[in-house]
């Protein structure tokens, strides 16, 4: 039965055809989105929009959102840093140095930039600059030394004219100190005129 068996095998490979048509029918359709909101989850033109184009990344200029320090911030930051651990009073008597110092030209060019950040003056940016540190310190706990600094604009003397101050407990007293005249103690710091200096 030649014939038959011809049939019967030609049959089976027609049933197993059909099966793994079917087969594959049913996992298209059970795999495949199917319209709804799992169809957002696969579609390629979201993956594209959400995906940034590379020119885009590397020829996108990267700007510089850093502001230069205001005179009045950058004085207030160099009265923080000097006297931090002062009263307000200590805060007050170091922004009138400075004040003094850039009215009398003295180690200074009369800004508030050319005298705190002259060369070995203000300890502070001795080794270091505004930008160092002006990112570690908030506005709020500059608050009383942009205070004082705005205070002595109106010319009072808190400290006598004095032009130079050191603080005894951490450094050793400064030759320069042994030869001024001294104003004022005012907290840690001592004030001083220099001799020959009118005071201011």
């Amino acid at each position: 039965m030649p014939d038959g068996t011809y049939t019967m095998l030609h049959a089976l490979q027609h049933i197993c055809q059909f099966t793994i048509s079917l087969g594959a029918v049913i996992l298209l359709i059970v795999i495949l989105p199917t319209g709804t909101n799992n169809s957002a989850a696969f579609s390629p033109f979201i993956l594209v929009k959400n995906t940034p184009e590379p020119q885009a990344v590397v020829t996108e200029p990267l700007i510089d959102t850093v502001m230069p320090l205001s005179d009045d911030r950058l004085a207030a930051l160099t009265i923080y840093l000097e006297a931090r651990g002062e009263s307000f009073a200590g805060k007050l008597a170091v922004a009138a140095v400075i004040r003094n110092r850039m009215k009398a030209k003295y180690q200074s060019d009369g800004t508030v930039k050319g005298t705190v950040l002259k060369r070995l003056q203000f300890q502070p940016w001795n080794h270091a600059t505004p930008e160092d540190v002006r990112h570690r310190i908030s506005e709020s706990r500059m608050h009383d030394s942009l205070l004082a600094w705005r205070m002595v604009q109106d010319g009072r003397r808190i400290v006598h004219g004095a032009l130079l101050f050191y603080n005894p407990r951490i450094v050793e007293t400064p030759r320069w100190a042994t030869v001024s005249h001294k104003v004022a103690s005012i907290g840690g710091h001592e004030f001083f005129v220099p001799p020959g200096r009118l005071q201011v």
